[in-house]
């Protein structure tokens, strides 16, 4: 068919294209084309786009069939989008994006059966994110190994996800965002009240997902990974130069030696562990670390009661470093020299004034111990009286 002139398709004295004339051609032009050429236009649709055009002829539909759909996220949020889910695995199966987002308040839950049977068949998934459902009981090892081009795997306040994060490992090329966590909605901690403002602060694992994050070291494309609410072990200490090189943000529970809340079982386990924090934070591509909550744990060997047992990061201008509550700073970083911005940087001076003001035990670069504590307390007592 030749191609219409530009004489052709002008409709009155102000050269307005005719729009009847424009779709006649259009779909004159279209008619010509095959189903594979089609399926590569329908590459630049949303799925909500696809789906309406399939039904104009059987060419179209064939091409949707075909069609790599772009990653665009299409949420399954009620029954309706679950029918359409169930559809799109027939009609448009090349789907690269998939949010499933059913929240613990939520009024409608599809069978758990049907989901994971239809969500396996779309083999390009590249990104798949799926909030709450409990009832949907996903096992790690099933899931990964019908979805291998998985890029983004992310598992939100899922309490029936079970498994270990070693079965991701047939994700290694491709992996880049991997999060398995807990973060609990306003309307959840209101309900907790006091319960959910602690487990707001710490934590806890609420599904059966184990193994050792060092498992994933390796991953040359992972850039994300959040374990919070599971029960996956390890140490921040075993992170060597070539370990997860490409790493920006890290987020690890508490039965990581060094993760969120973590609870020390000796108090020299505490120096090496703050300095493989410090070695991830120099480098140039790693942003997050959500470093909080340290302590060392009541049934260590080293505590007694009342001791200074929190741990903390602590930050002037550039300069980073760490402490036993009201101990002295361990510095990771150098002073600053005389050259740089940082040396007579007025809030830099306030900074490390404040530190000093609120350091108790002077000399200390780490709890005393019990005798020293008791000791240390009668003579504070005794200057008290005296004073």
């Amino acid at each position: 068919m030749p191609h219409p002139t530009e004489s052709t398709l002008l409709d009155g004295q102000d050269g307005r294209l005719n729009a009847v004339t424009m779709v006649h051609h259009l779909s004159a032009s279209l008619d010509e084309l095959d189903a594979d050429v089609i399926a590569i236009m329908f590459g630049y649709l949303a799925p909500e786009a696809i789906m309406p055009l399939r039904r104009v002829c059987t060419k179209w539909r064939d091409a949707a069939k075909k069609a790599i759909v772009p990653l665009t996220k299409f949420r399954v949020d009620d029954e309706k989008k679950f029918n359409v889910m169930i559809s799109m695995t027939t009609v448009l199966p090349n789907m690269q994006q998939l949010s499933i987002n059913y929240p613990h308040e939520h009024n409608y839950y599809p069978p758990a059966h049907l989901v994971k049977d239809h969500l396996f068949k779309f083999h390009l998934l590249q990104k798949l994110t799926i909030t709450g459902y409990n009832h949907l009981g996903l096992d790690l090892e099933t899931l990964v190994s019908g979805l291998r081009l998985l890029r983004e795997l992310i598992i939100l306040d899922n309490s029936s996800t079970k498994g270990n994060i070693a079965s991701l490992r047939v994700l290694k090329d491709t992996l880049e965002v991997c999060s398995i966590s807990f973060s609990p909605s306003p309307p959840q901690l209101r309900r907790l009240g006091d319960w959910g403002a602690y487990c707001l602060y710490k934590p806890f694992p609420i599904n059966d997902v184990q193994g050792n994050f060092m498992d994933l070291a390796d991953f040359p494309r992972l850039k994300s990974l959040n374990l919070i609410g599971t029960h996956v072990t390890g140490d921040i200490r075993d992170i060597g130069e070539c370990d997860f090189l490409n790493l920006e943000a890290l987020d690890l529970p508490s039965e990581v030696l060094g993760g969120r809340n973590h609870e020390f079982q000796r108090i020299s386990d505490v120096p090496d562990a703050m300095r493989a924090i410090h070695r991830l934070q120099q480098r140039s591509n790693f942003r997050v670390y959500k470093p909080s909550g340290w302590y060392l744990s009541k049934l260590s060997p080293d505590s007694y009661d009342d001791g200074p047992f929190s741990i903390q990061f602590v930050k002037a201008g550039t300069r980073r470093g760490w402490r036993w509550i009201t101990c002295e700073v361990n510095w990771l970083d150098p002073l600053p020299e005389r050259s740089s911005s940082d040396y007579d940087d007025d809030a830099y001076v306030k900074k490390i004034q404040h530190i000093e003001r609120s350091t108790i035990y002077k000399g200390f670069y780490q709890p005393p111990t019990a005798e020293q504590y008791r000791r240390l307390s009668e003579e504070g007592a005794l200057r008290w009286w005296l004073n």
